[in-house]
């Protein structure tokens, strides 16, 4: 329940109240995109800090407390007419979005269901992606009919309540903390986190990470390239989303077959097949399509990659404190990569162009799995 709401009201509404916000402040487009990006980026850095909190008091506190920061700043953001708060308020949704969004989950998850129950990040990852189809509509509707102030203060109420009333009352089991304390436990961290492997499968993770969202969150313009209406364009972008459930759900059979190392370069190969996918394939329609939606699947798959990729290899003992530092650059990769891809194509004058440039990334990716 938090990770639906968390989804939907923190990490959804600004997009999609981006264009009513700016006609109504008079704020440039460009300013509000930037303050998104700011907020996802402020998530990602303070990543660790959140995996030491969850580590030490458990999810059930720091999701509370987070779901407050999330409605507190929603609140700020929709009742001050300075952009300086506006973006304020956006920053505290970031840090909001670091203590209730999939790593607090996922450590959760690990600990009481265990590492070999993939099936657990599987449904927290579902209703994340749910989340959008639900409130996409909602926001819009809300916003429509209220103007998008009172659609955030419904919606960070909303939150607000429901939120924090879910993780009190639902996140209960017992928490065992990290078997080291202090200064063993810095050390036992600092012992894997200077690992080559554990550099290694964090680089093979962070770049196919830049270039499925690079290229899959502009699928928009790169299908108006390949001839496509703007109407047909934005079928094909709400299917490539909706191919995440698949890759999500084809996760769930697959993830204990092979060792660590092989999963990690069936994923890296598989993102490098999926951009050179929608690279190479302009026609017919249907098989544009199918590319678009395999690179969909893909991209579902690797936010599942991802969470196991550090139980896998380091277990359950310290787990957020070890995801918080794992998935930093890979946060980060994911908040600018619409940005990135859209200067990418605007230098190469082609998003065609853009496309095949991180494909080629991706396929360093699969050189630094051979490693991890």
């Amino acid at each position: 329940m938090v990770e639906f709401l968390s989804w939907g009201v923190l990490y959804y509404s600004l997009p999609l109240a981006a264009l009513q916000i700016s006609a109504e402040r008079s704020w440039p487009i460009f300013t509000i995109s930037a303050i998104y990006t700011a907020c996802l980026l402020c998530a990602a850095v303070l990543g660790p800090w959140a995996g030491r909190l969850v580590d030490r008091y458990g999810p059930r506190r720091v999701m509370a407390v987070g779901s407050l920061l999330g409605a507190s700043g929603m609140a700020l953001s929709m009742s001050t007419p300075f952009l300086a708060l506006f973006g304020l308020g956006w920053l505290i949704a970031g840090a909001a979005q670091a203590c209730t969004l999939y790593p607090p989950a996922f450590a959760a998850a690990t600990q009481w269901f265990g590492t070999q129950r993939t099936w657990s990040i599987t449904a927290i990852t579902l209703a994340g992606g749910v989340s959008s189809a639900v409130f996409a509509p909602v926001t819009a509707a809300l916003i429509d009919a209220l103007g998008w102030r009172p659609a955030f203060g419904v919606l960070a109420l909303g939150y607000g309540l429901i939120s924090i009333s879910a993780a009190a009352v639902l996140l209960t089991p017992p928490w065992t903390r990290p078997h080291r304390n202090g200064r063993d436990h810095a050390q036992f961290i600092s012992s894997i986190v200077r690992t080559p492997t554990f550099r290694s499968t964090r680089l093979a993770l962070a770049l196919p990470a830049a270039g499925l969202y690079a290229v899959t969150l502009n699928m928009i313009p790169l299908l108006l390239e390949y001839g496509f209406s703007y109407r047909d364009a934005a079928v094909v972008f709400g299917l490539t989303g909706a191919g995440q459930l698949l890759g999500r759900l084809a996760f769930l059979p697959l993830s204990r077959r092979g060792t660590p190392r092989t999963r990690i370069m069936t994923q890296a190969g598989l993102s490098t097949l999926a951009l050179f996918g929608v690279t190479v394939v302009t026609t017919p329609a249907g098989l544009v399509i199918a590319a678009a939606v395999f690179a969909g699947a893909v991209r579902g798959a690797h936010t599942l990659s991802v969470a196991a990729a550090v139980s896998d290899r380091w277990g359950q003992d310290s787990y957020a404190t070890i995801f918080g530092r794992f998935h930093v650059p890979i946060a980060i990769a994911m908040a600018i990569a619409p940005a990135l891809g859209s200067l990418t194509a605007t230098a190469l004058d082609s998003y065609r162009g853009a496309s095949l440039a991180f494909a080629a990334l991706a396929l360093f990716a699969v050189a630094m799995a051979r490693r991890t």
